[in-house]
C-alpha cells in the first residue's frame, strides 16, 4: 500500500497536470486518482483528496485546439506525421510536415519536439502557437540517435 508520501505525491502529480494545458491528462489523471482514492485504506484516502500541499494553477497556456495535446499524443503513439499550419512568436505563419515523437511540458509551455521535414531536423513546436493540424496517414520511423541525441540534449531542463 501507498505511504503518505506516496499519497501526497500522487496527489501533487495531478495537479501538476493541471497546468500542462493538457485537458486530456488532466481528465485521465482525475480518473486515476478516483480509482485509486476507492481502493486505498480511510487514512490514506484523506491525503489522496487533500493533501496539504499548494501547486499554483498558472502554467502553460491551453491551445486554441482544445483536444490538440491529444491529437498529438494519439500521433505519436501510431507514428503519423502531421501537417501543421504554424505562428511563430513573430506573428509570421508557416505550414510545416513534422513527425513527432514526444511531448515536452515546460510550466510556461508545452511543446511538440518532431522531426521537421521542412528544416530536416529535429525542431520545437508550442502547441497554443498550432493555427491548425492534421494527422496524415503516413507513417514515420525517426532513428534511434535522433532521439538519443535529443534526450541528451534535455540533460539539463
Amino acid at each position: 500500500m501507498f505511504t503518505e508520501d506516496e499519497a501526497e505525491a500522487i496527489a501533487v502529480g495531478v495537479r501538476l497536470l493541471a497546468r500542462t494545458g493538457d485537458p486530456g491528462l488532466q481528465k485521465a489523471a482525475e480518473s486515476v486518482l478516483s480509482k485509486v482514492t476507492l481502493v486505498v485504506p480511510d487514512p490514506l484516502r484523506d491525503y489522496l483528496t487533500n493533501a496539504p500541499v499548494y501547486v499554483s494553477k498558472s502554467g502553460a497556456p491551453v491551445p486554441a485546439q482544445r483536444d490538440l495535446p491529444s491529437t498529438i499524443r494519439h500521433a505519436i503513439r501510431a507514428a503519423r506525421k502531421m501537417r501543421i499550419a504554424y505562428q511563430d512568436g513573430d506573428g509570421r505563419s508557416t505550414e510545416r510536415v513534422i513527425q513527432p515523437f514526444a511531448v515536452a511540458y515546460y510550466v510556461g509551455a508545452t511543446l511538440i519536439c518532431a522531426w521537421c521535414e521542412l528544416r530536416n531536423d529535429v525542431r520545437h513546436f508550442r502547441t497554443d502557437r498550432v493555427v491548425s493540424v492534421d494527422v496524415l496517414d503516413q507513417s514515420f520511423s525517426i532513428p534511434e540517435t535522433v532521439i538519443a541525441r535529443w534526450l541528451a540534449e534535455r540533460q539539463d531542463d
